[in-house]
């Protein structure tokens, strides 16, 4: 891929965004994508983890406890990415809710930040993931802001508490950033509206590491020690097993799809006791994203359970891309962005339907199928979603 030229000594900063090394998400792609190109332009990437609270450092697997201390250390440049990423010290909760706190948290982080990144007279261009950004705004001395939006951030839990204060503070975020980017058309058209005047809106979607994931036709017969006991067909899921899944579905066709084994791949903080109890069901935990094709070769069937809420409806499931690019069938619940992959996925939301749709998938599946799914995607690249950002931010700067 033939990137857009940026500026030389340009400075990317990536702001309150995931954890660099947790699960592999959105911003850690474009992360590493842009760090690569800012090297060969003399420039510098800067990714500061969102830490998480004094509180949930104590129960979240992506913001450990270590994040009380790790800012001590100060930024960190990684060898092999060449990204210079930094931990600030947990905050106090309720930041979400609190323009104050979020406010005295940020300074906070600024300090811990310290000297080590100073503003000269390069152009600076910050990247914020969520409604905390207003608290990196100007801290920089950017040149411009980008407000990178992937879900509706006031149906998050935690933000759920009070969500009004939530959508005022985004709102007044959208309102001081030059460009909204937003990755599915539920999202452009909610939050578009509150831009400035002269800001700029773009529609990027997710994507895939399609040569990464397209490893699973190769990977076939393969299979790794921890799936050798199973006998049957694999039905499979990899992601976060969070809140946002339909979980009285997985329930009912763990249950029901006695002539599957049924595989989960993820870290989670829910009590799933009742589900590990059925025979036919394997809840492996977290798995490192370098294996993931491996585990996605052995699936019969891969499938997306969402349930249908105010969040998911505004998703543009990353999944979906990966399962696709190993050619491996999809069943997914029906949701809005994902209405234009029904030509190689099903959709549904009635249980008996779903469960139905997954046998037809695997009896009816084929390789020229899975080459078919396969060429659906295979232009859904990170590589292009970056492409698209590299332009924009040249328009912006």
């Amino acid at each position: 891929m033939n990137f857009p030229e940026l500026k030389e000594n340009l400075t990317i900063v990536i702001a309150d965004a995931p954890t660099l090394q947790g699960i592999r998400q959105r911003v850690q792609h474009l992360a590493l994508r842009f760090a690569k190109i800012l090297a060969g332009r003399n420039g510098r990437l800067l990714y500061i983890d969102e830490p998480g609270n004094i509180v949930t450092v104590f129960f979240s697997p992506e913001k450990p406890l270590c994040n009380l201390w790790r800012w001590m250390s100060g930024p960190k440049i990684e060898p092999e990415t060449r990204i210079c990423r930094f931990v600030p010290p947990a905050g106090l909760p309720f930041a979400y809710q609190s323009k104050f706190i979020n406010a005295w948290n940020h300074a906070g982080y600024r300090l811990g930040l310290g000297r080590s990144f100073k503003k000269n007279d390069d152009p600076v261009v910050l990247i914020v993931c969520n409604v905390l950004g207003l608290g990196w705004l100007g801290k920089f001395g950017e040149d411009a802001v980008i407000y990178d939006c992937a879900d509706e951030i006031s149906e998050f839990r935690q933000a759920k508490i009070n969500r009004g204060a939530v959508l005022k503070q985004e709102r007044e975020l959208i309102g001081r950033v030059d460009a909204l980017v937003t990755t599915s058309k539920t999202l452009y058209e909610s939050k578009s509206k509150f831009l400035k005047s002269g800001g700029k809106a773009r529609l990027i979607r997710n994507a895939a590491e399609i040569e990464h994931f397209q490893k699973a036709f190769e990977l076939r017969g393969s299979r790794p020690e921890d799936l050798f006991q199973l006998k049957k067909p694999i039905v499979g899921f990899y992601g976060f097993l969070a809140e946002w899944l339909d979980w009285p579905l997985i329930e009912k066709v763990v249950k029901d799809g006695k002539e599957f084994d049924w595989v989960f791949i993820g870290p989670t903080t829910r009590n799933l006791s009742d589900l590990e109890k059925l025979p036919n069901c394997l809840i492996l935990g977290k798995k490192p994203y370098g294996l993931l094709p491996e585990y996605l070769a052995n699936f019969a069937c891969a499938h997306i359970p969402f349930d249908r809420t105010p969040l998911t409806v505004h998703v543009n499931p990353v999944k979906v891309y990966e399962y696709l690019a190993g050619g491996v069938p999809v069943v997914a619940t029906h949701l809005p962005e994902l209405e234009a992959f029904g030509d190689v996925c099903a959709l549904t939301n009635d249980p008996d339907e779903y469960l139905e749709e997954i046998r037809k998938a695997v009896k009816s599946d084929s390789p020229e199928k899975r080459q078919a799914r396969f060429e659906r995607v295979k232009r859904e690249t990170w590589d292009a979603r970056v492409e698209e950002y590299c332009k924009l931010i040249n328009e912006l700067i």
